[in-house]
């Protein structure tokens, strides 16, 4: 009885870890690049699974002034939009604030998803 109850549990500690351990790379990187005048900014994405967050989309890239003045206020607008209705499921702005010429900042958000859609990642400057 002992040893059936032993091999039971390790074969469902097994099932679990595997399930966990699989569940972190969903897909592949995307990558994407956005223009808006002299400011240009390059991301990429991909699908991710944690316990903390569940299902999520990870951003992460830069954005850098090529023109010769400074831009003020400027905010990155994520979108994660499913890709079958069309509906944005959660948004993110991450504020870059000023940008001198020649400048790059990185950033980094993560986007709220549900581990059964497909999603796409939209984009848009603010303040540009």
């Amino acid at each position: 009885m002992y040893t059936r109850t032993s091999y039971l549990c390790a074969s469902v500690l097994f099932l679990v870890v595997a399930l966990a351990s699989g569940a972190g790379c969903l897909s592949t990187t995307t990558a994407g690049d956005n223009a808006a005048g002299l400011i240009h900014t390059h991301y990429e994405y991909h699908d991710s699974w944690s316990p903390e967050y569940g299902c999520y989309d990870d951003v992460a890239g830069y954005v850098y002034n090529t023109g010769n003045i400074s831009t003020q206020n400027l905010k990155l607008d994520f979108n994660l939009v499913n890709t079958g209705t069309g509906t944005i499921r959660d948004s993110r702005s991450v504020y870059i604030g000023s940008l001198g010429p020649g400048q790059t900042q990185n950033y980094e958000t993560i986007l709220d998803g549900e581990c059964s859609q497909d999603y796409r990642v939209d984009f848009a400057f603010e303040n540009p």
